[in-house]
């Protein structure tokens, strides 16, 4: 299982963002069960999943990371310029405009 690969820290604990502290840490230490290192013997996947579980059950991190998080999501959607106040429609065509002023 590559760990690395994946989009969020909440799909590396496997959990929900809206999920409460106390299942992050079961789901923490059910993970950590399986890729610890005396165990597995493969020390990246259980070192970022320890590395998440520090970030998330943090209060102040993951409030910090939740915003980060909304902030990403609304720049890969206004890159392509589809929010309505922006003036721009993908599929609004201009040629219409220039009919309805009576440029002939």
């Amino acid at each position: 299982m590559a760990l690395g690969t994946r989009g969020s820290l909440y799909e590396v604990l496997r959990v929900e963002p809206t999920t409460m502290i106390s299942e992050i840490k079961m789901a923490y230490q059910s993970l950590a069960k399986v890729y610890h290192l005396d165990l597995s013997g493969n020390g990246r996947d259980f070192i970022e999943i320890h590395k998440t579980y520090e970030m998330l059950s943090d209060p102040t991190a993951r409030v910090v990371y939740d915003i980060s998080l909304v902030s990403r999501r609304r720049t890969r959607t206004t890159s392509f310029g589809c929010l309505c106040w922006s003036g721009f429609h993908p599929t609004y065509r201009w040629e219409i405009i220039v009919e309805e002023n009576g440029d002939n």
